[in-house]
């Protein structure tokens, strides 16, 4: 299982294009997993009475009842899997509780495979002035939509309140000083931060000074993969399961902890 992962508009979904690619190419079969399309099973009319969107995005209940659903899935898919040449690609852009459980060490039976060394986190780390590029990117992207999934991105006010909480998280956690909480994009925060996120697994660092032109849309996969979703069934249950264990508070303080792994 590869999964990329850091923030918005740092290239994640480019490289699980191109990881993709190369694996396809080298006779895997693979399997693909994203917080986008696999959150989109839970956003039914009926679940999004109940929850609306919050401030800062997806209610938290339904990103428990999410991330609950995606770390079973992996599960599931791993007991299922028995030809050596299928893999995960995955996506999991982690900050605000969005498929961190797949970092933070459980007393499950997907844990073993989620710390082993055959399991990969991979976090690009763009330089300051390409950061400042992928931005405009994803502004541009996001208002013009030239792939459907592209409208699925997080939008700019995310883009900016993703790296606000990797600011205040790595003050919060004696990672960098409260002065440096209010700094503008800088690669040692967001490498300090990631190291701490991902201390439970093999994690790989990625930096990235360069952008490819006309490489099209980064959602254009390209290639025949499987994605895993959550059917119906799962949603409701997983939902009602969520219900059953926590109030909407608690839901809400549990998820707002995501980054103490």
């Amino acid at each position: 299982m590869v999964f990329f992962t850091g923030l918005p508009a740092s290239g994640k979904s480019f490289l699980l294009r191109q990881h993709i690619s190369i694996s396809v190419s080298l006779g895997r079969r693979v399997h693909i997993m994203r917080w986008d399309t696999g959150l989109a099973a839970f956003q039914t009319e009926n679940i999004l009475a109940k929850y609306p969107d919050v401030s800062d995005g997806t209610h938290p209940l339904i990103r428990k009842a999410a991330g609950l659903w995606g770390r079973r899935a992996l599960a599931r898919w791993l007991a299922e899997t028995t030809d050596p040449t299928d893999m995960i690609v995955g996506e999991v852009p982690i900050i605000g509780n969005r498929f961190s459980e797949f970092i933070q060490a459980q007393p499950d039976q997907v844990e073993p495979a989620l710390a082993s060394e055959e399991t990969t986190f991979i976090y690009p780390v763009p330089t300051m002035s390409l950061r400042a590029n992928l931005e405009a990117i994803r502004r541009s992207t996001f208002a013009n939509p030239k792939h459907p999934d592209e409208a699925r991105d997080a939008p700019p006010s995310t883009m900016e309140l993703a790296w606000r909480l990797t600011c205040t998280k790595a003050a919060e956690l004696g990672l960098i000083s409260e002065a440096d909480s209010h700094s503008p994009y800088e690669e040692m925060i967001y490498v300090r931060f990631f190291e701490h996120l991902l201390q439970h697994r093999n994690a790989i660092r990625i930096g990235v000074d360069s952008i490819f032109s006309n490489a099209g849309s980064a959602h254009d996969l390209g290639a025949s993969i499987l994605e895993l979703n959550a059917s119906s069934d799962e949603v409701r249950c997983v939902v009602a399961e969520v219900e059953a264990t926590f109030t909407v508070e608690e839901a809400t303080r549990d998820v707002e902890n995501w980054y103490r792994v």
